[in-house]
């Protein structure tokens, strides 16, 4: 058995973006090569970054993640599925019907063909995923933001400190908020956005934030 790296991603949650950076800079990946010279990726890939996403969501790095190494990962994945089996609910296919709100993928295509630049983060305000848009607006890859506060990174000397703590204070309170404030391309140049942040949440299980920008002329 083997995935593409499309399907790596939809199994797992991460993009096809992250994984290759993860792949490229951690060693965490090892795909089979084909003939073609297209990447394969494996049953024990697959373990590794099932590992992978449980102890992100327990707030490790990924650089210490990887540091355990590909056996250790895909052992810990072994481990904690046989201690799942017991309770695991039946598994029910996606339907064929994309827009009927139960297929997993179409959420992230839909944020995808958003015109403006979208991050999703954990509990804390860390970056998890981003869309296209956060590289047109801001120059950044999801590499370069993963498990970092956007606004660290994104505000700057002319940023109002004022609209940044409103933004803070939301996340802390886990309720709405929008602002206008001066962030900071990856090449330095200032710009106007306006940004909106709101909780997101499965029921009453409180699991991250999504924030939006867009630049105002």
């Amino acid at each position: 058995m083997s995935f593409t790296i499309s399907k790596l991603a939809q199994l797992t949650g991460f993009s096809p973006l992250l994984l290759r950076a993860w792949e490229r800079r951690h060693g965490i990946l090892q795909p089979e090569r084909l003939d073609s010279g297209h990447r394969r990726y494996t049953p024990q890939d697959l373990a590794v970054l099932q590992s992978v996403r449980v102890l992100l969501d327990e707030g490790h790095k990924i650089g210490d993640i990887a540091r355990q190494g590909r056996e250790q990962l895909a052992l810990r994945d072994s481990a904690r599925s046989s201690a799942l089996a017991s309770d695991a609910p039946p598994v029910v296919p996606p339907s064929d019907d994309y827009l009927d709100g139960r297929h997993p993928d179409i959420a992230w295509s839909i944020l995808e063909a958003l015109p403006l630049a979208v991050i999703v983060t954990d509990k804390r305000g860390l970056v998890r995923w981003i869309n296209r848009g956060v590289a047109v607006l801001c120059g950044y890859d999801l590499a370069e933001l993963h498990g970092l506060s956007p606004g660290r990174i994104l505000q700057g000397p002319g940023s109002d400190q004022r609209a940044a703590a409103e933004l803070r204070t939301a996340i802390v309170s886990r309720r709405p908020g929008s602002v206008k404030i001066v962030n900071y391309h990856k090449s330095g140049e200032p710009y106007l956005a306006q940004v909106d942040v709101a909780p997101l949440g499965f029921g009453i299980h409180h699991v991250g934030f999504v924030g939006t920008a867009r630049r105002l002329e």
